[in-house]
C-alpha cells in the first residue's frame, strides 16, 4: 500500500472560467507535435502490453487509435454547424471530402477530438495502473512491456503530458481555434444559402453581422471542458458526435467492397472465358496443321508411287503388245500353210493402261483405298504373266507348224515334177494364207 503514494494524482482539470481569463496561448504547432507524439506512443504502448486491456482498433468506433488515422488520411471531421442547420446532405459531404494538408499542417481545430480522446486515455490508464498497484498485481518497478518504462517511469510521463494539455494557455489555444472554426462553418453555409437562392444578399449581411458581434461570437461554443469528465463520458460524447458519419462511412465501404467483389469475379469469369477461347484456338490450330501435314504426305506419297509404278506399268504393257504384234507380222510372212485351228489371246493394253492410269490418279483418302490399289496391280501383273505365256505357247505352236510345212513342201517338189502339182499349190497357198489370217483374227479378239 505503501508504494501507492509514488503514484500522486495528476492536477485538478482546468476550468472554463480559468481559460477564458488566460491572457496567453500556446502555438497551435507546438500543441499539434505534442498531441501527434503522444497518440502514437499511447497506442503503440497498448500494442506491446496487456496492462491496459486491448487496443480498439474498430476503423468505425472514435476510439484514439481511429481519430489519430483520420488525421493522417486528411478525412474531416463532422460539420461543426449548430444542429439546427445541419441536413443529411452536410454529413455525406463531410464524408466525401478530404483536407488537402498533411496531419502536421492541418488547423488546431481539427485536433479538438483527438484532444478530447488523448485526455480521456489518460485518465484512463492512470486509474489502471492505480488499481494494479493497490491490488498487488503489480509494483512501481514492474516494467509495463519488455523493453519498455516501468509503471513509474510510465505514470510520471503521462502526469507531464496531462500538465501540459490542463493548461489553461493550451485551453484558451484550443477554444479560440474551436471557436473560429465554428463561426467559419455558420459564415460558409449562408454564403451557401445565398447561391441556392434559399436567402437573399441583404439577409446574409445582416446576418454576417450578428454574427461578429460580441454576444454572439461569445456564445458560441467552443472547447468542452471534458479534463473532469469520466472516461466513458468522453468515449459516449464522441460516439454521439461521430456515429452518423461512421455508419454512412461503412455503408460506403460496404458497397466498394461488394463492387470490388463483383468486378474481381466478373474479371475472373472474363479471364477464364479468354482463356478458354485461346485454348479453343491453338487447339484448332493444331488441328488444321496436323490435317494439312496429313493431307501433304498423302499427296506425296500418291505422287511417289505414280511416278515409280506408273513408267514400269507401261513399259511391260508396251513391251508386251510389241513383242505380240511382232511375232504376228512374223507369223503372217512365213509360208502359207493350211493348219489347224491355234488358240489366240487378244490383249488390250490401251484399255488396261487407260484403268490402271484412272486407278493411280483416283484420291486414296485411307488405307481401304490403297489395299484395293495393291489387288489391282497385283490382277493386272497377274493377267500380263499369263497373256504372256499364252503368248509363248502360241509362238511355239506356231513354230512347229512351220517346221512341218516345210518338210511337206520339200517332198512334194521331190516327188511332184508336173506342172499340174506346181499349179495346184499356186491354187492352195491363197487358202492357207486366208487360213491363218482367219486364225489370227480369232487369236486377236480372245
Amino acid at each position: 500500500m505503501a508504494e501507492s503514494t509514488a503514484f500522486p494524482p495528476f492536477s485538478p482539470a482546468v476550468t472554463q472560467a480559468a481559460v477564458q481569463a488566460a491572457s496567453t496561448a500556446y502555438p497551435a504547432d507546438y500543441l499539434i507535435e505534442h498531441m501527434l507524439k503522444l497518440s502514437h506512443y499511447l497506442i503503440d504502448l497498448a500494442n506491446h502490453s496487456m496492462l491496459f486491456g486491448p487496443a480498439g482498433s474498430d476503423p468505425y468506433s472514435p476510439s484514439l487509435h481511429t481519430l489519430l488515422l483520420r488525421l493522417l488520411n486528411k478525412q474531416l471531421a463532422p460539420s461543426r454547424l449548430p444542429t439546427g442547420f445541419l441536413t443529411p446532405e452536410h454529413t455525406t459531404a463531410q464524408v466525401r471530402l478530404r483536407s488537402d494538408k498533411e496531419a502536421a499542417d492541418r488547423p488546431l481545430a481539427d485536433y479538438e477530438d483527438l484532444y478530447y480522446a488523448l485526455m480521456s486515455r489518460m485518465q484512463e490508464m492512470y486509474q489502471l495502473l492505480k488499481l494494479r498497484i493497490q491490488s498487488g498485481f503489480n509494483m512501481a518497478s514492474h516494467a509495463v512491456c519488455e523493453d519498455g518504462p516501468s509503471l513509474a517511469e510510465l505514470h510520471a510521463s503521462l502526469a507531464q503530458y496531462w500538465t501540459v494539455f490542463n493548461d489553461a494557455a493550451c485551453g484558451r489555444a484550443l477554444d479560440n481555434a474551436v471557436r473560429e472554426a465554428r463561426v467559419q462553418a455558420i459564415r460558409e453555409e449562408v454564403v451557401r444559402q445565398v447561391e441556392i437562392d434559399n436567402m437573399t444578399v441583404e439577409d446574409a449581411q445582416e446576418q454576417l453581422e450578428q454574427l461578429y458581434s460580441a454576444d454572439v461570437y461569445n456564445g458560441i461554443v467552443g472547447l468542452h471542458f471534458v479534463q473532469d469528465w469520466a472516461p466513458a463520458m468522453v468515449g459516449a460524447y464522441l460516439e454521439h458526435k461521430y456515429r452518423g458519419m461512421l455508419d454512412l462511412e461503412k455503408k460506403d465501404a460496404a458497397a466498394r467492397a461488394r463492387t470490388q467483389r463483383r468486378l474481381a469475379k466478373m474479371n475472373s469469369v472474363k479471364e477464364s472465358l479468354a482463356a478458354a477461347a485461346a485454348a479453343a484456338d491453338d487447339k484448332l490450330r493444331v488441328q488444321r496443321h496436323i490435317a494439312q501435314a496429313v493431307k501433304k504426305t498423302a499427296s506425296t506419297r500418291r505422287d511417289s508411287r505414280h511416278d515409280n509404278l506408273s513408267p514400269t506399268v507401261l513399259q511391260e504393257t508396251t513391251t508386251t503388245t510389241t513383242t505380240t504384234l511382232s511375232q504376228s507380222s512374223h507369223h503372217a510372212n512365213l509360208p502359207n500353210l493350211h493348219c489347224s485351228p491355234e488358240s489366240h489371246v487378244q490383249l488390250h493394253p490401251g484399255t488396261q493402261h487407260e484403268a490402271h492410269a484412272a486407278a493411280l490418279s483416283s484420291p486414296q483418302p485411307d488405307m481401304q483405298r490403297e489395299r484395293a490399289y495393291q489387288e489391282h496391280l497385283h490382277t493386272l501383273v497377274e493377267w500380263q504373266m499369263k497373256t504372256q505365256r499364252v503368248s509363248e505357247y502360241s509362238s511355239y505352236l506356231r513354230a512347229r507348224a512351220s517346221h512341218g510345212a516345210q518338210h511337206v513342201v520339200e517332198g512334194t517338189r521331190r516327188t511332184t515334177e508336173s506342172v499340174a502339182a506346181s499349179d495346184s499349190a499356186d491354187l492352195l497357198a491363197p487358202d492357207v494364207a486366208l487360213d491363218l489370217d482367219l486364225h489370227l483374227g480369232e487369236d486377236m479378239e480372245f
